[in-house]
């Protein structure tokens, strides 16, 4: 068989609702080339699936499930704190295209993105390119900043600034008079 139409069958089988989770779990194989990464990005997945990408030791196999808008926000829990900064900013970013409705993430993991003191151990982005790609990303819920306006982390209580209108007017008096108002 040749390299092309080898290829072309292992997306194939990578697409295929039908296939079976083991099967699933050995195309995230580097010897399966772009069908692992391209299944863990572009459908809906087994929870068997998610789980093994997850714990995956390939960074490219965690970014694409990251990106994955098909994948219940709240399973991905583990990525925001991935040891590599790339994993985290992909999660950030949100599903790649973009889509018109962008489902936000679970305010534990909006927490653990924005709270992070460094970039990740590939150091190829900062903590704070992380949190701006987060910002521009629409999965952080209006609600979000309003409940953290009281926050005790003080990195917090400044993020809920950046929606100042969506505060109640007690929370916008209480953070003019924060004791901390430089944040971290």
């Amino acid at each position: 068989m040749s390299d092309f139409v080898h290829e072309r069958w292992l997306r194939g089988i990578a697409v295929n609702s039908a296939a079976p989770s083991d099967v699933l779990v050995r195309l995230m194989d580097p010897a399966a080339g772009d069908a692992g990464p391209l299944m863990c990005e572009g459908r809906d997945l087994p929870d068997a699936v998610i789980d093994a990408a997850l714990r995956h030791p390939s960074g490219v196999i965690r970014r694409a499930l990251a990106r994955n808008r098909y994948v219940d926000p709240a399973r991905l829990a583990p990525l925001a704190s991935d040891p590599s900064g790339i994993v985290r900013a992909w999660l950030a970013s949100g599903p790649r295209h973009h889509p018109q409705r962008v489902r936000p993430l679970p305010d534990d993991i909006l927490v653990t993105l924005l709270t992070a003191q460094d970039g990740g151990e590939d150091g190829r982005l900062t903590a704070k390119e992380i949190i701006g790609e987060l910002d521009s990303s629409r999965q952080i819920p209006m609600s979000f900043f309003r409940s953290i306006a009281g926050h005790e982390h003080p990195g917090l209580r400044t993020v809920a600034t950046w929606r100042w209108q969506s505060l109640t007017p007690a929370q916008r008096a209480a953070l003019l008079d924060d004791p901390d108002p430089g944040g971290p």
